[in-house]
């Protein structure tokens, strides 16, 4: 019998509670294995182990038959298995080149061999679809999509046994995302092995040959991905069954306006874009990877500058031109960017402080101090609704999954009573059951509400946005 590529037996791994409870997974050669789950159901504990960055508690990981324990990135690399995280760890100071060949260096008589390094590079950038991008490019620079691919172009810098995968299409466009599955089965053809978690469901069918599920820490399923569909899928993540949730189509008569884009431009976005949102609307914002998307929203928070043009924040008695973020604000407007990890968290903070602090002002007492009797309901009340994940509200929210960091920040401009809603791409690594519920949450939202939701394919979450996409001055 075969012996297998990985062999991990009775896997356990705590923080303040249990993550991990005796994990067993077996991983052939030359397969391409998907683990799914909800977001907290370990999926990411498990893939930190197996690449170094976590020590395990207890449990078994064998390697092609020896017996595996990294302590150290370096460790997993060296061993033949390569991680492409989740959260970026592209270093935006350096040029795309240094990035991807940071593991290893070309190094010449007495410092790098730029020569080899941009060879190397290119090589790479080719493989993943970047070959348009100059190697000396600063990795700053590029859009999050970009970097996605970059970070894959990274883990396959060195022949690897174990290729892991930790959310790879999230930020990517469907062609780009398809690009990165022939990549990976022409991988596995020649013998690497694959470790393959999506939310995408879909993605995950096409693409795996088995798919492993994770529930509260356990592995309840290990099924061939040829036997599943995905409603099997969510039944076995969730114990409920599947019901996708259909956007609310509100009528035909038009609500007052509240946020007004009047011929807008920035150095990103020069031809000029004029929009209207109104109360009770969900307006989509779609297009490919670089289209300005991102850009778009930025511009409406104030967070870039405009090179021309105005927003404008209406209210029943006054229409105001928003200045800046910290204006947009105070005037009911939320934002929610799409890489969390560097413009939405507040790292090393615990998940009830990122919640509360934009709109501490609301849990103060009449002397100005926090009610932290207060603070503690608002922020169980938010955490019930959105159902967030964590040991406890004073958990440092770096511990938490990238899908409840993100409905963490929902609840943030919820509890701000924010009028306006700027979500960009706000369902990026979540599971298709906290999808729904925030597609739930954003329908009852705009309600009383405006949302302008961006994300590169609309489904199931806009109610309103037929003008838009007529819109002469539209980037599309």
């Amino acid at each position: 019998m075969e012996t297998a590529r990985l062999s991990i037996e009775s896997l356990n791994k705590s923080f303040a509670s249990p993550v991990l409870r005796d994990v067993s997974l077996s991983i052939k050669h030359g397969e391409i294995h998907a683990i799914v789950g909800e977001n907290g159901a370990g999926k990411s504990t498990l893939v930190n182990i197996l690449a170094g960055l976590l020590p395990r508690d207890s449990g078994d990981i064998r390697l092609d038959g020896l017996a595996y324990a990294p302590t150290s990135p370096a460790d997993g690399f060296a061993a033949g298995v390569s991680f492409a995280a989740q959260e970026l760890s592209v270093v935006g100071t350096l040029s795309i080149a240094e990035n991807i060949c940071l593991r290893s260096l070309p190094r010449g008589t007495v410092c790098i061999d730029r020569g080899k390094l941009y060879e190397r590079a290119r090589k790479l950038l080719q493989v993943v679809g970047l070959e348009r991008l100059a190697p000396e490019t600063i990795a700053e620079s590029l859009s999050l999509a970009d970097q996605q691919l970059v970070e894959l172009a990274k883990a396959m810098s060195a022949e690897c046994r174990v290729l892991i995968l930790d959310e790879p299409t999230a930020a990517l466009t469907t062609a780009q995302a398809e690009r990165l599955h022939t990549i990976i089965t022409d991988l596995a053809a020649t013998g690497t092995s694959i470790i393959y978690i999506s939310h995408r469901l879909d993605d995950v069918l096409s693409v795996s040959d088995t798919i492993s599920v994770l529930r509260d820490g356990r592995v309840v399923a290990s099924v061939a991905a040829d036997a599943l569909a995905v409603a099997d899928i969510f039944e076995m993540m969730t114990g409920r069954v599947h019901q996708d949730t259909a956007a609310t189509v509100i009528s035909g008569h038009r609500q007052e306006p509240v946020l007004v884009a009047a011929a807008i431009t920035t150095r990103e976005l020069p031809k000029p874009i004029s929009f209207t949102c109104c109360t009770g609307e969900i307006t989509g914002i779609a297009g490919l990877a670089g289209a300005g998307r991102s850009d778009l929203l930025k511009a409406l928070f104030g967070l870039v500058p405009l090179t021309a043009g105005s927003v404008f924040r209406c209210t029943d008695t006054a229409k105001t031109n928003i200045a800046n973020a910290s204006h947009a604000v105070r005037m009911g407007v939320g934002y929610l960017p799409k890489d969390r990890k560097s413009s939405g968290i507040f790292s090393g903070q615990s998940v009830l402080a990122n919640m509360i602090l934009p709109g501490i002002g609301k849990v103060a007492s009449s002397m100005g101090l926090i009610d932290r009797s207060r603070e503690l309901h608002v922020g169980k009340t938010f955490a019930a609704q959105l159902a967030i994940r964590c040991s406890s509200l004073q958990q440092d929210i770096d511990q938490l999954s990238g899908g409840n960091q993100q409905k963490a920040l929902l609840a943030r401009w919820l509890h701000c009573d924010s009028d306006i809603l700027l979500l960009d791409d706000p369902t990026r690594g979540i599971d298709v059951g906290a999808k729904n519920a925030i597609y739930e949450r954003t329908n009852c939202v705009a309600a009383a509400r405006a949302l302008c939701w961006s994300r590169a394919k609309l489904k199931n979450s806009c109610r309103c946005a037929a003008e838009f996409w007529s819109c002469p001055t539209a980037p599309w």
